[in-house]
């Protein structure tokens, strides 16, 4: 894939540029985001390097969540950083990496709040993106756990 020859934007342009390809499911544009030798960081799944294994990741995602939806709530934006707070929501229709192997399809549906953080290079590609979301509220809305229940503090 081609480095984007288009002029250098806001890096919150470019995290709605991707919110974008993300909600229409479309790879191409996910993959023209990141640089050749990108970092995706998944809490769960480690480290994914290389554009080609992270667009392989949201394939695998957008099949695992074929109605993903994501709504940016709020993007700030540093030199070269991005922190993107979000929430995304779907079905979960298709089988899921996992830490402890593939999760088949649950038809349960999720919404969690996440947030992403990002650093692009000199090209504005992405280079490093870090996403931090609460594991055990996904496994506990898919049913694979019990609802953390709240706990009394005393005074």
């Amino acid at each position: 894939m081609a480095q984007m020859d288009e002029p250098l934007t806001s890096l919150k342009d470019r995290a709605y540029r991707l919110n974008a390809a993300v909600n229409a499911h479309d790879l191409n544009p996910i993959g023209e985001m990141y640089a050749e030798d990108a970092e995706l960081t998944w809490p769960g799944l480690g480290s994914i390097k290389g554009r080609t294994a992270i667009v392989g990741f949201y394939a695998t995602l957008l099949g695992a969540f074929p109605d993903l939806l994501v709504n940016i709530t709020r993007v700030i934006e540093e030199e070269n950083v991005a922190a993107v707070e979000y929430v995304a929501q779907g079905t979960h229709r298709g089988p899921l990496p996992s830490p402890a192997g593939e999760l088949p399809a649950t038809n349960r549906q999720i919404r969690v709040a996440a947030i992403g953080i990002g650093t692009v290079d000199e090209h504005g590609l992405f280079k490093t993106h870090r996403e931090y979301f609460d594991q055990v509220e996904i496994l506990a809305q898919l049913g694979l756990m019990p609802s953390p229940q709240p706990v009394e503090v005393q005074r």
